[in-house]
């Protein structure tokens, strides 16, 4: 669309079968907008608005849009027979939109169930681990948009510490979601965001997870020297215990990547003593908000798994890849973060390659390759990419078992918009 209107909006929301409430947090916004553009017709949405609202059309089902093309030519009859009641509606309109900035109201200060809800809001976004990589983008810039809202009404400094939290999260999950989604130099520059918001909230465990996060991007990146960069400074800032052991899994990955497997040994070696330290000291973060801010059992066992991977080392990473699968297996399944979980399957497959083991590869690979695009993030095509390199190199190259299974995982490549890092 070239410019979208809150008739254009509501009319998607009416193709789609959503309420007001649904639609707002399918697109991430406030509800409030949605009764906006219900209000105001002719209003046009902002350019962060008009992106999203692109971006949900691109996602609709084809009878959906169908749906969508043929109410247009409805609104556009509609849009000349305005009407008296249209003028009244103004008027009641415009009342909403004065009581609802009312300078009056602001100035009393944030309620505290307010920044409560938005906590309880954020620890349930961050334990869904089956929510497709746009969808937990929406959500998180929704509740960190409210969270900065909320934080510029108010001076008090507790309530501003709490709501600085919210906001660091928020940006965290919505830098690693658009890392997922393709979008390396704005996941770096939300990255580099959410680590200013947790240091103005004093929560060193926030602020030494979102270094992990940048040293994460770095080794994505394959900038190894910037991860260790990254890990130097968040080891002074991190507390004893989940945090600095989750730091070390990271920067494992990092040695990897240089080719030194005594470092990686060594910093695994290291974050035992971390777990001891873990078991008599709970991290605030991980116990309060959980699910993508902690980091168990088995997300050390991947972080491992791709260590040792890095290293060409398919016995030592199929072994911790299935310690890993083991763990996340024992999960409620509403908890089970599939992008980890499929990711971890991508690595214990590429480890039976090393291990000259192409049926065991393409066991591993099975679930992966029944993923709906919607599900299919740069995380997963990275690692697939490299699989598919695995299958076209010697001793698979002319193997017609091992070709065929490459053909398989090129068509799943290019069915999925979401492409891997070059």
């Amino acid at each position: 669309m070239e410019q979208w209107t809150g008739r254009l909006a509501c009319a998607l929301q009416a193709a789609a079968g959503m309420t007001n409430e649904r639609f707002a947090g399918w697109l991430g916004i406030a509800v409030r907008t949605v009764a906006y553009w219900h209000s105001r017709p002719e209003s046009v949405p902002g350019n962060a608005n008009q992106e999203l609202l692109n971006a949900a059309l691109d996602r609709l089902s084809d009878a959906v849009r169908s749906r969508f093309l043929q109410s247009l030519d409805d609104a556009a009859e509609r849009q000349g027979s305005a009407s008296s009641g249209d003028a009244v509606g103004d008027v009641v309109s415009d009342a909403a939109d004065a009581i609802a900035d009312d300078s009056l109201l602001s100035s009393i200060g944030v309620p505290h169930d307010s920044i409560e809800a938005l906590q309880q809001d954020m620890a349930l976004l961050a334990r869904s681990g089956g929510m497709a990589a746009f969808d937990t983008f929406s959500s998180a810039r929704r509740l960190r948009d409210e969270a900065r809202a909320l934080a510029e009404r108010t001076r008090r400094p507790g309530d501003l510490a709490n709501l600085f939290v919210v906001i660091g999260q928020g940006t965290s999950l919505v830098a690693s979601t658009a890392f997922d989604l393709g979008h390396w130099n704005e996941s770096a520059a939300l990255a580099r965001a959410a680590t200013q918001y947790a240091d103005l909230a004093g929560h060193a465990s926030l602020k030494a997870w979102t270094y992990g996060l940048q040293m994460t991007l770095a080794n994505w990146r394959n900038e190894p020297d910037a991860a260790l960069s990254y890990f130097a400074r968040a080891m002074r800032a991190a507390p004893d215990g989940e945090p600095k052991l989750r730091l070390r899994y990271i920067v494992s990955r990092s040695y990897a990547l240089l080719d030194d497997s005594e470092s990686v040994a060594a910093v695994l070696e290291a974050a035992l003593r971390d777990r001891e330290a873990a078991e008599g000291q709970p991290d605030e973060l991980a116990t309060s908000t959980g699910g993508e801010f902690a980091f168990g059992d088995a997300r050390a066992a991947a972080c491992a798994a791709a260590a040792w991977l890095d290293l060409r080392n398919g016995e030592q990473a199929a072994r911790y890849g299935r310690d890993a699968l083991r763990v996340y297996q024992t999960l409620p399944e509403a908890r089970r973060p599939y992008s980890q979980m499929n990711g971890t399957r991508i690595d214990v497959a590429a480890a039976h390659l090393y291990m000259r083991d192409k049926d065991g590869a393409a066991e591993a690979l099975r679930t992966v390759l029944d993923l709906p695009p919607h599900k299919r993030n740069v995380s997963l095509t990275g690692r697939l990419a490299r699989i598919e390199r695995l299958l076209n190199e010697a001793p698979w190259s002319g193997d017609a078992d091992a070709r065929q299974l490459a053909e398989r995982i090129s068509v799943w490549l290019s069915e999925t918009s979401a492409r891997p890092l070059a």
